[in-house]
């Protein structure tokens, strides 16, 4: 394969990625959108936010159990909304931190 034949390559692969980006970003959005109130506040201050479960505890008036328990439920349902895209080489790293 020459250089013409690597750029067209190139070429034609970075709108498709492009493309699968754009779908798995909105896919999340909706996924996240889609969880309770308390699971969401929690998955975003966390994930989002950066923040540490003691600072959400102490924001949200509740004990840190509360708040992992939050987590762990809001990113049981992400991965089963997200099933089908988690399915590639592509890694939702943020959904295994903590």
């Amino acid at each position: 394969m020459d250089d013409e034949d690597e750029q067209v390559f190139a070429v034609s692969v970075g709108p498709l990625n492009s493309l699968l980006d754009q779908e798995l970003s909105l896919k999340v959005q909706e996924a996240v959108a889609s969880l309770s109130p308390l699971q969401r506040e929690a998955l975003v201050l966390f994930e989002y936010e950066g923040l540490s479960l003691n600072e959400i505890a102490s924001i949200v008036e509740t004990d840190v159990g509360a708040v992992k328990a939050r987590l762990f439920r809001a990113r049981e349902r992400l991965r089963q909304a997200l099933q089908p895209y988690l399915n590639t080489n592509r890694e939702l790293v943020s959904l295994e931190r903590a």
